[in-house]
């Protein structure tokens, strides 16, 4: 018993002293950010355990170390209760989720009255030492175990795709179910009660039933969740690398696509140049020369203002930075600044649908997204030829389309238009100016808001795009 009481107090100090040092400040994982409240849980739990032991070894000391271990109880409970509710809001944050209610109940103006209501009844009814030590292992030790496994178990569902999901994933699901175990074990199996489930579920029946202490399979459970609490915690070490690995990435891309897009106007600008200086010109001569320089600075003013937008994408989180905007207004006011641009090219934006929808964004990059749709469908449309733009809310998403009568894309090639600097050599691209830089800042934007958007070609003729917004 001895042993199994310092091994078991042991794998929780362990698990402890793991957390203290793993740096999460740079984390972008919600779960790294609030994985002090474990650190707390497992160290002070630990120290129950060693309290239990040495009581258990100099029973003559039980009668001071009794509210110690009371307070040690409670508190480490109360750590892992409050991390267990975290964990459970944001593993079932999204509507969608069938365990969605449990999102709602785990506010903590909810779920700390009924916790507390519950425990303050059970000791009121019971007040003995053992009684409230047992009322404390029901409301918060079972409670905090039983939902942080259900939480860990499904938290790797809730993640984005990344590079290493599906080990992420491994990692929480088994610490999920040893917690989810250690539940019953911890929370259900208490010193003898006097009432349910404690009159005929607890630590004394345990033993009876299998010949085993309860504190052997604890010590199971503890151990299992260390172990593969030290696995999962590496996912900080590789988030860091991956982080590195994406930065030299997309320093490499940067350089190459600088230097493949601006090598031609360059060198455009400094053939005219050098072609002008070699004998003297007249007036309009230089004058030429200066305006066809002129389009080529601003040729390299808009491939570099793309390219800075896009590496400032794949940098900054911006989610911090979102705020309530009207998507709506956003939208009209896009149509009223394309609308020159729209007459010019005899094109007729019609508004088939606007619905009303409030959405936490970044106004000026959502309007990015809208103008570089509706302007490419206007640029890559016939004369005398209408684009259709519409704003809906459907299933908690805001849905945004713009079909054109155009001529379309090749379907081979539209798995092609995110990519930097792709412009497709159809009818569709021809006399067309641009840089293939517009629909990878739009995709790059709507990754940002944790949309998604969509490219095919109506059936009828021309483009159809839709981008959706989870509200």
């Amino acid at each position: 018993m001895e042993i199994i009481l310092f091994i078991y107090g042991l794998s929780f100090f362990v698990l402890g002293v793991l957390v203290l040092f793993v740096k999460t400040k740079e984390s972008d994982f919600f779960f790294a950010k609030k994985i002090w409240l474990l650190d707390a849980f497992a160290i002070l739990h630990a120290c129950v355990e060693w309290v239990f032991l040495y009581m258990y070894l100099y029973p003559e000391t039980e009668r001071f170390l009794i509210p110690v271990k009371l307070i040690l109880l409670l508190s480490s409970y109360l750590f892992l209760f409050e991390f267990s509710r975290f964990i459970v809001r944001e593993s079932f944050r999204k509507k969608t989720s069938k365990l969605h209610f449990l999102h709602i109940l785990y506010a903590a103006p909810v779920i700390y009255i009924i916790s507390l209501s519950s425990l303050l009844i059970l000791i009121l009814i019971h007040p003995s030492v053992d009684d409230t030590i047992a009322a404390i292992r029901y409301t918060y030790g079972f409670f905090g175990s039983f939902f942080l496994g259900l939480g860990l178990y499904f938290y790797g569902d809730s993640l984005k795709k990344i590079e290493y999901i599906d080990r992420l994933k491994l990692y929480f699901k088994i610490p999920g179910i040893a917690f989810i175990i250690y539940a019953l074990l911890a929370g259900i199996a208490v010193t003898p009660t006097l009432y349910f489930p404690g009159n005929l579920i607890n630590t004394e029946w345990f033993l009876d039933v299998f010949n085993i202490p309860v504190q052997f399979f604890r010590a199971i459970c503890a151990l299992v969740i260390t172990i593969c609490s030290i696995r999962a915690l590496q996912i900080f070490s590789d988030e860091a690398d991956l982080k590195l690995r994406k930065s030299l990435k997309q320093i490499k891309r940067f350089s190459s696509d600088v230097s493949h897009e601006l090598k031609t106007p360059l060198t455009a600008m400094k053939g005219e140049m050098e072609v002008a200086l070699l004998e003297p010109r007249s007036d309009e001569e230089y004058r030429r020369v200066l305006t066809s320089s002129l389009e080529e600075v601003d040729k390299l003013q808009s491939i570099v203002k793309n390219l800075l937008m896009l590496t400032y994408l794949e940098k900054k989180p911006l989610k911090s930075t979102f705020l309530q905007h009207s998507l709506d207004d956003i939208v009209l006011n896009t149509i009223e600044d394309l609308m020159l641009i729209a007459n010019r090219h005899k094109i007729t934006l019609e508004i088939l649908h606007l619905d009303t929808i409030e959405m936490r964004c970044d106004n000026v990059l959502i309007k990015t997204i809208f103008i570089n749709v509706i302007e490419n469908a206007i640029k890559y449309s016939p004369e005398n030829t209408t684009v259709y733009i519409a704003l809906r809310n459907a299933h908690h998403k805001a849905i945004f389309s713009v079909e054109d009568e155009g001529f379309g894309i090749d379907e081979e090639k539209i798995v092609f238009v995110f990519d930097r600097f792709y412009r497709s050599d159809d009818s569709r691209s021809k006399n067309i100016k641009g840089f293939g830089l517009g629909l990878s800042i739009v995709h790059q934007i709507v990754q940002a808001h944790d949309g998604t958007i969509s490219i095919h070609n109506r059936p009828e003729k021309g483009l159809h795009v839709s981008i959706q917004l989870p509200l």
